[in-house]
This record gives C-alpha cells, structure tokens and sequence, in this order.
C-alpha cells in the first residue's frame, strides 16, 4: 500500500467539460498493473471532485505524463468532452510545452529533432530508435545556460511515448534521473557548487531526485465552444529549488 500522504491537488482549470491539474511527479496517470495498491491522479481527481459532488462521475482519461513527470494533464468530465478533446491529440492540433532539466549543451541550442521509435521488446514499457519506426518531431529551445545543464522549453509536434526524453537524449543532453535514456543519477549540489562542504556526519541529499521534466503548457480548443485555451503550470517546488541553485552557483 501507498503509506505517504496523498498530495492536494492543484487544479488549474475546472468546468462542466473538462478539468486540467498540475499532475505531481511519482503518481501514474491511471492504475498500474503491476501496483493496484498505489493510488493513481485519477483516484486523487475523483476523490476531490467527490468532496463537492458525492455523485460525481470517475474522470475520462484524454492522454497521459510519465509517471516522474510533473505538470499539466486534462481529465473530461464525460464522454462527449474526452472525444473531442482526444481527436484534437489525434489530429496533431494540441500544442505542448515542456520544460527540461538536461545534462549539458544541446549543439545547436535550438533547433528541430526528428527521429524514429518503436517499442523496445528488450525492456518493457521503453521506446528505441529505430530507423523503420513511428516518426518524432520535437522542436527544442535552450532557456537557461549553466555549465554542465540547462533548462531547455521542448515543443513536441507528434505524441510518441516517452517523446522529450527521447529527444533529450538523442541531442547528447539527457533529462537529469532519467533511468532509461540517461544515467538515472539525481542532480547533486556538490556536483556543481564550488567549494562545497557538506555538514559533519550529514549524508547529501539530491536537489532533485527524480526526472527532470515538466509540463509547462497546453493549448487545445475547449470541447463545447470551441475556443482556444492555454493552460499553464509553473515548476513544483523540487525543481524550482534545483534551478534556483544552478542559477546561483552553475552560471555558464
């Protein structure tokens, strides 16, 4: 069982339609196979919309984040809302932003990465490049320069599984704790802060553990008039920190 305590949602957007939530990073999408225990964003969405609507209906999935991403998702509230919302993702007209904490330099800074994936049958639940599979396209640009990372804003024009960390990767700049394209190491303030003494007998402990990437952005039309909405989602708290420090002492 999931013995910590469930985090209190935020909610960036709610209407009879559809809902959009600051997903935290460690929580699936929906229900794992392998863990029915753990609770899921669909049950921490349900259960708050239970709080004012004891009948309220279980939310309608639209798409999904990694489980160690964080950042914007959306949720229908019925059938018709999760349809035409899902056929704007089909269609390639959804626009998303991400933001990525990656090791290095990507060389260009900004550019246009294009590839091609499939499913990796060697480790389950990852992609591989491989040059017959489903094309990939993400447009990238470097927002922040330190000396061995940066903050990067990634655009991803199609919607291949595990997309920006891919990307990511393929430029030689992985997403900081990425287990399956990068190194999986957490980032360390000793790794780059000069001069660092850590405390007497005090073990260090990661200014970010878990992957480095967030959904910072969404822009798709509303699913009964038809209006365009962007949706946005500032950094959580861990990567916040972990920023403020690589602006204070990694400056490129």
């Amino acid at each position: 069982m999931n013995k910590r305590r469930n985090p209190r949602l935020e909610i960036l957007h709610d209407d009879d339609s559809f809902c959009a939530v600051s997903k935290p990073a460690g929580y699936s999408t929906v229900s794992e196979r392998w863990d029915h225990d753990r609770i899921c964003l669909i049950d921490l969405l349900w259960s708050h919309w239970k709080q004012t609507d004891s009948a309220a209906p279980r939310p309608h999935v639209v798409h999904r984040l990694d489980k160690e991403t964080s950042g914007v998702i959306l949720f229908a509230r019925n059938a018709v809302a999760q349809s035409k919302l899902r056929n704007q993702f089909m269609e390639r007209e959804v626009k998303k932003s991400y933001g990525a904490l990656v090791k290095d330099l990507p060389d260009p800074p900004r550019g246009t990465s294009i590839f091609q994936v499939a499913e990796n049958p060697a480790r389950p639940g990852s992609m591989r490049f491989q040059s017959n599979g489903k094309e990939c396209i993400t447009e990238y640009q470097v927002m922040e320069a330190y000396r061995d990372h940066c903050w990067v804003e990634a655009r991803p024009r199609t919607g291949r599984t595990h997309q920006v960390r891919m990307a990511m990767a393929k430029l030689g700049t992985p997403c900081i704790c990425d287990p399956l394209y990068g190194d999986g190491q957490p980032l360390f303030l000793s790794s780059f802060k000069r001069g660092y003494r850590k405390g007497r007998d005090a073990e260090e402990r990661p200014l970010l553990g878990r992957l480095g990437l967030h959904a910072l952005s969404i822009t798709v039309r509303h699913p009964v008039t038809d209006d365009p909405m962007t949706i946005s989602s500032s950094p959580p708290k861990d990567l916040a920190a972990a920023l403020r420090q690589l602006r204070r002492w990694s400056r490129a």
